[in-house]
């Protein structure tokens, strides 16, 4: 009965304790992870979005890159660098014709080339329906390159890979 007892107390600590490190002391991939978990929250959109809060989001972007971020993307003929400043506009407009979008981000692959600097692959999926109704899917891989300022991690460099399409 008293070993029981012991038993069930180490066991109880046990889970605390393995909650509270996973809690607290998060790795740097989960936390690169957590960064693109909110890039991917603020570019979704719900049908019937207020236009206050499709700005609030939008603006809320800027806080995930460096102060500017290159931007290569020859599928859309677009390569060049955005300041922290432009870019919430620019995801404001980039959003504007659609009523619905979601983004789904998945398949990382996250390498730590140097301190305080991260390389990520990974594939986007972003679905929406334009405001004429047309449902739009695009699917892309992406390399991004991240810097660590102040142990937050910002993008610094986006590149859209090509998929081949069948």
């Amino acid at each position: 009965m008293v070993k029981t007892k012991y038993l069930i107390i180490a066991g109880g600590v046990l889970v605390a304790g393995i909650i509270v490190f996973f809690v607290f002391f998060q790795n740097e991939e989960a936390k690169i992870k957590k960064r693109f978990k909110f890039i991917a929250e603020n570019i979704e959109k719900t049908s019937g979005e207020n236009p206050i809060i499709a700005a609030a989001k939008a603006n809320r972007i800027k806080k995930v890159i460096t102060k500017s971020c290159k931007i290569h993307a020859p599928e859309y003929s677009f390569s060049g660098v955005i300041s922290s400043d432009e870019l919430g506009a620019v995801v404001f407009n980039k959003r504007a014709p659609y009523s619905e979008i979601s983004l789904n981000l998945h398949d990382f692959i996250i390498d730590f080339p140097e301190k305080g600097s991260a390389q990520v692959n990974l594939t986007a999926i972003m679905e929406g329906r334009l405001k004429t109704g047309e449902f739009v899917r695009e699917l892309h891989e992406l390399k991004c390159k991240l810097q660590k300022i102040e142990d937050i991690w910002h993008l610094k460099d986006i590149e859209v890979v090509e998929v081949l399409r069948k």
